[in-house]
């Protein structure tokens, strides 16, 4: 058996923890996917989602979970009030994802 992979990640250039929360947020097209359609389609569930971007289900609820966590989006009914998962409808937070969007623009020295 093989060693289990170390986490990479470059000891200067701009890249420290602050970087490390757009990238878990952003970095990932499954949940790039998800950005791009809420933004331009407006709210939705997590069925519609995953019916508009041929996912599966359980896929695209892993990803909205970790989106809201990381406030990029905005679950309705809010996360705590009484709601079934099927039924929560999901909108883009914007000014979330325009700050972490130019967090990492600066990290890697686009913006």
């Amino acid at each position: 058996m093989g060693a289990m992979p170390r986490r990479v990640a470059p000891n200067s250039g701009g890249w420290s923890e602050w970087l490390e929360d757009p990238i878990k947020a952003l970095g990932n097209l499954v949940r790039a996917g998800i950005l791009g359609y809420l933004r331009e389609n407006g709210p939705a569930t997590r069925a519609e989602i995953a019916a508009a971007l041929e996912l599966p289900v359980p896929t695209v609820a892993k990803s909205l979970q970790a989106m809201v966590q990381a406030g990029l989006l905005i679950p309705d009914p809010p996360s705590g009030q009484a709601r079934r998962g099927q039924w929560v409808r999901y909108a883009v937070d914007h000014e979330q994802v325009s700050r972490m969007y130019l967090q990492l623009g600066q990290a890697i020295g686009e913006v």
